[in-house]
């Protein structure tokens, strides 16, 4: 199954969507919620704040020249 997640402003669109949604082939059920707030990124195993925060580690531990490649990292694992 598919997923598909709309923001809508105008409340007359999201009636003409529905409409459209429900001809197209193979659309087994379309549903309507008011607001959907997601704590994880769907799909995925974090949220989207743990994300961000990795990333901006990321950038710093890159800035202080605390990155290796990944050439280097398999050389360091083999000496253990």
């Amino acid at each position: 199954m598919t997923t598909m997640v709309v923001s809508i402003e105008n409340s007359a669109d999201i009636n003409n969507l529905m409409l459209a949604v429900r001809q197209l082939k193979g659309v087994a059920e379309v549903e309507l919620q008011k607001e959907m707030a997601f704590e994880h990124i769907p799909g995925l195993a974090y949220t989207y704040e743990e994300r961000m925060a990795d990333i901006c580690k990321a950038e710093e531990n890159y800035a202080l020249g605390q990155i290796i490649s990944s050439g280097e990292l398999k050389k360091r694992v083999a000496t253990w």
